[in-house]
Order: structure tokens, then sequence, then C-alpha cells
């Protein structure tokens, strides 16, 4: 049997794993509600409505991690999430039909549900209109202990279960437009008019992030990971000398941190950020996700060019949930022989599974998928 944590651990090290490690998971809880079985053993006949409630109902007696484990131990993922450090939802309130505002202890209020079968947000308040705002904003303590209590246990459960334990911690950069300040335009206008005002919120954010990255390093956190959006298709949404002086040594800070520790680091980004590959690169980031045909981050030119010094998670686009079955095993298929050779790399999609994909394309995703990681399936 294939131990998925010695997987991992090969591929980040950029060793040939037997099994190349996938991630992956679904748009909304309408999608997970119809392709994963042990939520389809509780759906009532009934429209997709009564379909997502059942569904809660039957996650809703599993502890979320157990919950997550099954997912995994189905959809055959090689590292699941135990939770970590990052701003918690505070309250959450019914807004409408299929949609919930949720007040983050920052103070900010997203507006989140499903739309179009999609997972979707919006940003509705911010904490920070001004510098004042900011000098009077008090953060939760990142040093309560009560923010990590269960987490050990759950590291060394996921990794006696044969998965990679990842914790999280919030973006130094998104976690300023998602949790203080925005919208994102707001943002990226102040980076060029008020670049000090800039420094403080990316400041505040970071110190924060640093302090609950060592307390989860303390209790064992194995792998780092956090978002930080920094681009789109076309490319940055600033220039590649704003991240440095701004973003980038943050970054490194909270790779040193991880090193010293022993443990990895997973950024998430979306956009053409290749950039700014050979800052992260120089900064010894293990893993990037998710690098995807959609952001015009050519795999294998990334591949060929940092292969040796970055693992990369991705490969897949985020149009498989919409390909023909013979489009979506030579996708597949051509992935791998790109991305697998002498490790680095971690099979995953830039947009998860949508409700839309049919089953049997579903079916036969997992089906490719299981056969042409092995290593020696594309020989």
């Amino acid at each position: 049997m294939v131990n998925r944590f010695e997987c991992v651990l090969a591929s980040v090290l950029h060793e040939e794993p037997a099994v190349v490690p996938q991630v992956i998971g679904f748009t909304s809880d309408m999608a997970r509600a119809k392709f994963v079985p042990l939520i389809e053993q509780g759906m009532s006949r009934g429209g997709d409505e009564a379909k997502t409630l059942a569904h809660r109902e039957i996650m809703g007696s599993l502890t979320s991690l157990e919950r997550a484990l099954k997912e995994a131990e189905f959809m055959d993922n090689f590292i699941v999430s135990v939770g970590g450090g990052g701003f918690r939802i505070r309250r959450t309130m019914k807004a409408e039909s299929r949609w919930y505002l949720a007040e983050w202890e920052t103070g900010a209020v997203w507006r989140m549900g499903t739309a179009e079968n999609v997972w979707a947000r919006q940003y509705l308040e911010y904490p920070v209109e001004s510098e004042s705002d900011l000098n009077r904003l008090e953060l939760p303590d990142p040093d309560d202990q009560d923010r990590y209590q269960g987490l050990e246990k759950a590291i060394k459960h996921v990794k006696d279960r044969g998965f990679f334990p990842s914790c999280s911690i919030n973006g130094f950069f998104s976690g300023v437009w998602y949790f203080l300040r925005g919208p994102l335009h707001i943002i990226l206008k102040d980076v060029y008019y008020r670049k000090e005002f800039v420094e403080k919120l990316i400041e505040k954010i970071g110190e924060f992030n640093l302090r609950a990255e060592k307390n989860l390093l303390d209790i064992g956190a194995m792998m780092i990971g956090w978002v930080d959006d920094l681009g789109y298709n076309k490319g940055m949404f600033m220039n590649p000398k704003v991240y440095e002086e701004l973003i980038y040594p943050w970054h490194k800070k909270a790779i040193d941190v991880a090193h010293r520790c022993g443990a990895f680091v997973n950024m998430h980004s979306h956009g053409n950020i290749k950039a700014i590959v050979p800052s992260l690169v120089k900064a010894k980031l293990d893993v990037l996700n998710p690098v995807g045909p959609s952001d015009n981050m050519d795999l294998e030119a990334l591949k060929e060019r940092w292969g040796d010094s970055l693992c990369l998670q991705g490969g897949l686009s985020k149009h498989i949930g919409y390909m023909d079955p013979e489009e979506l095993i030579n996708h597949v298929a051509d992935r791998l022989r790109v991305g697998s050779p002498g490790g680095g790399f971690i099979l995953s999609s830039e947009g998860d599974l949508p409700y839309e994909m049919n089953r049997e394309n579903f079916k036969t995703f997992l089906k490719v998928s299981r056969k042409y990681r092995s290593n020696r399936a594309l020989a």
C-alpha cells in the first residue's frame, strides 16, 4: 500500500515518489455532494437544495478531520489540511436563501454562499479606512494557545493515517484585502499612492502571521501554507520591484522560520507570476501552487527552468470539468508526462471540480489519475 506521506516528502525533496501526489477538491458543497459516495448515501430524492441539506446533515455527524480524511481517501488526495493559525469567523448571520454574512475577528464582513453552483464571496465591510483606524485596530492574540487546541493531535493523526498534514496562516498580501482594507483595487491604488500606509498594513498582518506560524511549528506542523494571489492571467497585480520591496521580505521571513523547524512552505497564488518565481526560488520556497494553464503558468517551461529548486503543484486546467472523456484522459496524461519526471511535482487543478462535471467523467478522472500517477505507467 502506498504511503502518501512518504510520496509527498519525496516530491518536495525532488526525488521520484512511487506515486505522484495529488490534491484536488470541489468548487462548491453541491459539487461535493454530487460526487462523494459517502454523501450520496444519505441524499433524499429531490432537487439540488434538498441534496445539499442532506449532505450537510450527514457530514455534520462526523468530525471535520474525519470528514477531510474520508474525502482524501476517496479522492486519493495526499495532503490534508488540519487547520491553522489564521483569522477566524467570529459569527455568521443568515442573509438570504443560499447566502450568509460572516463577520471575522478583524471586523471584516463577507457575504458568502453558492452562486450558480460555484462557491462565491463578496467583501462588504473592512475595519481599516484610514491610518487612524489601523492604529486603533486590535487583532486577536496569536499566542493564545486556545487557538491551537487539538492541532497537535490532528497533525499526528493525519500522519499516522499515511497523509501529509498541512497547516495554514493568513496571506501576507491577500490577508490585507481579505481582512483589513479593500477591495483589491483600493489596495493597488494604495500601493502606488500611499506606500507607507501599505507597509504598515502588511506589517500588521506579517507580525501576526509569524507569531502564529511559530506556534504551529512548536506543536509539530510539517507544512505551512498561505494564500497570496498576486496576479491575473496576463501578469502581476503590481510591478515585481514593488513585490520585492513590500511583500518579499515577509515571505522570506516566513520561509526561514519554517525551515529552521524542519518544515516546508506551500504558497498559493493565482495569476501569471513568472516574474517573481526567481525571487521565490531565492527565498527557498518549497512548493508553489496552482501552476495552471489559464494563468499562463507554463508547466513545461517552469519545470525546465526551476524544477530542480521548486516543487510545482498544479498542471490541470480549471476546465477539466467540461472536457469530454478523451480530452480529459489526454490532458491528465500530458500533465503527468511533463511534471512528474525527477520528482518536484504534485498533480492539482487551478480550479477544482465543478458541479457541472458529469459523474462518468468524474469516475474517469479518478481512474486515469490513479493509473498515470504511478511513475511506471507513463514510462
